[in-house]
């Protein structure tokens, strides 16, 4: 995985919570913001590095006192990565300066038939009335292709391509239609409608890293990792001596951080765990390699999914 260009400021962030919403403020986006289908409706990376770069005081001052930050996700429990994103989100938009919050989630419908909604509406700091469509995605690459058809997710019958097509072709649109006017609050005309959309993309293992001619659509700059299939000998590693963890779902946003006493795993460990692991699911692993800095503590080195034996599967 490519280190993030703010990577000095999110490693001195310790909370994971904290360091959470400092990837989702200023992690690279997924979408090549020049691409000409996608041009002026992708919230684009230097903006988010602004953002990133204004926000440092306010997120160290939580990054010392998250009590407020882990209240405001507590009271959104969910087990799903794409709401805690959200969450995310709403957290950063109501503290961001002379940004007024108009609605979340606020759906569209047509005769008792729901059309879909807008993910977040709110005033910017220009006046503008903006509509976002926010989406965290992880996709592998299934097929040797250079396309976005390739990259399909971790419930299969999620693919970039299609994903990409209903944000831009129906959910970006929906303040065109009668019924998407119809559904904003009284006086609320939409000035910017943008799609919001981070994650990473992984890459077979024996590919190692991303490929040197861009995917249409697709940032230069996304975030990536690698994948494989289990039974895995070895695990792609960067260095002889790296450590292992598993990350659990919510934890799949930032660069990790582990303290110096946190229980990591060596390779034959990490490999017993996958087997057993597999012995009795199909569902997909995340796995980090580690690697241990001077003041003994663990980061990110790499990051990759295993997936089962027979994976895709896709059940009819």
């Amino acid at each position: 995985m490519p280190p993030l260009p703010q990577d000095s400021f999110m490693d001195s962030l310790r909370d994971p919570v904290v360091r959470d919403l400092a990837w989702v403020i200023g992690s690279p986006g997924l979408l090549d913001e020049t691409w000409t289908a996608y041009a002026g409706r992708v919230v684009d990376d230097a903006w988010c590095r602004t953002q990133l770069n204004t926000s440092a005081p306010w997120l160290t001052e939580l990054d010392n006192e998250p009590r407020n930050l882990h209240d405001f996700i507590a009271q959104h429990p969910t087990r799903r990565l794409g709401q805690y994103f959200e969450s995310l989100i709403a957290f950063w938009l109501a503290h961001m300066p002379n940004t007024q919050i108009i609605a979340t989630n606020l759906q569209v419908q047509n005769a008792q038939r729901t059309l879909g909604e807008y993910d977040f509406l709110f005033r910017d700091a220009d006046g503008n009335i903006c509509h976002w469509e926010t989406a965290v995605k992880f996709y592998l690459q299934a097929e040797p292709l250079l396309e976005q058809r390739a990259f399909i997710g971790l419930a299969v019958r999620d693919r970039l391509d299609i994903k990409l097509d209903r944000v831009f072709q129906h959910q970006l649109e929906l303040g065109h239609t009668p019924a998407g006017r119809a559904a904003l609050p009284t006086g609320i005309v939409l000035k910017k409608t943008q799609a919001f959309i981070k994650g990473y993309l992984f890459y077979p293992a024996a590919q190692a890293g991303k490929p040197s001619i861009p995917i249409p659509g697709v940032s230069d700059n996304h975030l990536s990792g690698w994948w494989t299939r289990h039974p895995v000998s070895p695990l792609p590693q960067t260095t002889p001596d790296s450590y292992w963890t598993i990350l659990p779902r919510l934890r799949f946003l930032a660069p990790v951080r582990l303290d110096a006493e946190a229980s990591v795993m060596e390779r034959a460990e990490i490999c017993a765990a996958l087997d057993t692991h597999f012995a009795v699911s199909d569902e997909s692993v995340q796995v980090i390699e580690l690697q241990r800095k001077m003041d003994n503590s663990w980061r990110e080195a790499t990051r990759g999914f295993v997936m089962c034996s027979k994976w895709p599967i896709i059940n009819t």
